[in-house]
């Protein structure tokens, strides 16, 4: 991971190069900006963020993997999650994949709407890449979801999609022992990525190969509009619209 003073250095780059919502002449993203991007969420997201806490004080490992050092450089951060939520809160989400090894926060963000406000969601599976992961988040799902008395939830950890399910929401967080792990799980999935679908990469800044593989994906044929915000990125698909890359403030 970036030390502080490159990861100051880089956001004010980041910062530099980007816009906001009043320098955009995409109405589609611009609708993000104004009704997503720098809209409040409207949720408590204290139980989550309780969660996050107690995992950073764990003592718990697994083959060498702290989830204290993992809960507290790795999971997504709370600005970052509250997003989620306002994004499966705003477009019509109802199918969603979950890629990559996280501890359940980021989990808890995207299906808090779901259980807090009781709604309902058609098909939502998750892919970790390391047992000791699936446990954990497994754990961290099924507390937040107790609490909260809903049963909306159910996960898939099996590997098999037919092959016509197509996802509104894909999520991948990244590795930080290899990004190029990504291509291996993009070329595996990204079937399941319609012209209406959205692909959110959680820790485009990992590293600089993280960051490098996120400039490749922009670049993609298939991806017409990409948005940068600092440690998230996000793909759009839609064919009715030029490929354009955006970097908004967050």
């Amino acid at each position: 991971m970036l030390n502080a003073f490159v990861e100051i250095v880089d956001y004010f780059s980041y910062y530099m190069s980007g816009t906001t919502r009043h320098g955009l002449h995409s109405p589609f993203v611009y609708n993000f900006a104004d009704f997503v991007l720098y809209q409040n969420s409207n949720l408590n997201f204290e139980l989550i963020e309780n969660q996050r806490l107690s995992m950073i004080q764990s003592k718990s490992k697994f083959n060498g993997i702290s989830l204290s050092h993992f809960a507290a450089n790795n999971t997504l951060k709370a600005k970052y999650g509250r997003l989620l939520q306002r994004i499966t809160d705003f477009y019509p989400i109802h199918s969603v994949l979950e890629i990559g090894n996280n501890s359940g926060i980021e989990s808890n963000y995207l299906l808090s709407n779901v259980i807090m406000n009781q709604k309902t969601m058609e098909f939502y599976k998750a892919l970790e890449v390391d047992e000791y992961f699936q446990k954990v988040k497994s754990e961290t799902l099924q507390a937040f979801d107790q609490f909260y008395q809903a049963n909306f939830i159910e996960s898939h950890n099996n590997n098999q999609l037919t092959n016509n399910q197509l996802f509104d929401l894909v999520v991948f967080h990244g590795q930080s022992n290899d990004a190029n792990k990504f291509w291996e799980f993009y070329d595996q999935y990204k079937f399941h990525l319609g012209t209406q679908s959205m692909l959110i990469l959680t820790n485009i800044r990992l590293s600089n190969d993280h960051y490098m593989v996120w400039n490749q994906m922009t670049h993609l044929n298939e991806v017409t509009a990409s948005i940068e915000l600092f440690n998230m990125g996000i793909l759009f698909f839609r064919t009715e619209q030029l490929q354009q890359k955006f970097i908004l403030r967050y």
